[in-house]
């Protein structure tokens, strides 16, 4: 009996070896390895052309996903271990790959492209339909997203929309752009507080300060966390570099407007959003837009009215605030 349940349990593992080995993928390898075939670069350049083609779509929809700069170097943001600028990075040199490693397979397969052209002269050029329809497509593509017309900007207000919603603890915002490349002479300046106060703030922290003329970025980097936990601490310590909430009714002037907004990351805010900011109504805002000759919608971000009116997000905050205040022309 149990010779016979042996022998029916190797022949079920002789047949299960054998229907492996019927794999065509696996065939295939065994085949290769034992082969001896050479190299082939042509192959070697179709597999490059892909998978180029494959890290440049997924590092470009990471790109498409990914927060501000302004948050993303000041929070030091990451996805997957990678940094915005990793990111960045990657999609540049696949892209690059993609194109040189297209260009070595269109020379690897020149002779067949040539008799291709030559076959569809001999024809006149017969031309199939489906090639106008995409070269029309793509024409639409392009002047339509340089236009701005929808659905086109659909995509880039979603975009706008993602990138916007990793904004969520406004203790992280950086006071303006790029903040973490500013000296502590520099953040003291732009937040009206003096320097001793907030080099004080740090060490009280338990961090290193060597010199005034430290950036954040460099403090951060020393004492391993980002510019935006070391500016927490600062905040806990000296709550007046926060700056006070706008008065719109207050005496504003370009310059004032310039010091208190420039980077500050309005441009990404709709005119609703900035209304609140500033504590106004979303019709007030709208109507002193409109007297200035600048059509906007509550909805609108800034940044995108203030290209269709040529001009920056600061300069329409100055419109807003400043009485009597024009565009440059």
């Amino acid at each position: 009996m149990g010779k016979h349940a042996a022998m029916i349990g190797e022949r079920r593992r002789t047949r299960q070896r054998a229907g492996a080995c019927r794999l065509p993928w696996l065939e295939a390898m065994m085949t290769d390895m034992t082969s001896g075939r050479q190299f082939s670069w042509r192959a070697m350049t179709s597999m490059m052309t892909t998978g180029g083609f494959l890290i440049m779509g997924v590092t470009g929809l990471m790109l498409f996903a990914t927060p501000e700069g302004r948050l993303a170097y000041w929070v030091d943001w990451s996805l997957g271990g990678l940094t915005k600028e990793e990111w960045g990075a990657i999609h540049v040199t696949s892209s690059l790959l993609f194109l040189i490693a297209g260009f070595v397979h269109l020379w690897f397969n020149w002779r067949q492209f040539v008799a291709y052209l030559r076959h569809r002269i001999q024809r006149k050029l017969s031309i199939r339909p489906e090639a106008p329809v995409a070269t029309a497509f793509l024409a639409v593509l392009v002047a339509g997203t340089l236009w701005g017309v929808p659905p086109f900007t659909w995509v880039l207000d979603l975009s706008a929309a993602i990138k916007a919603s990793w904004s969520v603890d406004a203790s992280l915002e950086p006071p303006f752009g790029h903040a973490e490349e500013a000296t502590l002479d520099t953040m003291a300046l732009r937040t009206a507080t003096p320097v001793g106060a907030i080099v004080g703030a740090i060490r009280e922290a338990g961090y290193t300060v060597e010199t005034t003329g430290d950036t954040l970025r460099r403090l951060a980097d020393r004492n391993g966390i980002s510019p935006a936990e070391i500016w927490v601490e600062v905040v806990k310590r000296v709550p007046s570099v926060v700056p006070a909430p706008v008065d719109a009714s207050a005496a504003w002037t370009p310059e004032l407007v310039d010091q208190r907004f420039e980077g500050a990351g309005f441009g990404a805010k709709t005119i609703e959003e900035v209304a609140k900011e500033l504590a106004l109504s979303t019709d007030e805002v709208v109507g002193r837009l409109k007297a200035a000759g600048i059509a906007a919608k509550p909805g609108d971000r800034l940044k995108a009215a203030a290209e269709d009116a040529k001009a920056t997000p600061t300069e329409l905050l100055k419109v807003i605030l400043v009485p009597g205040f024009k565009l440059p022309e």
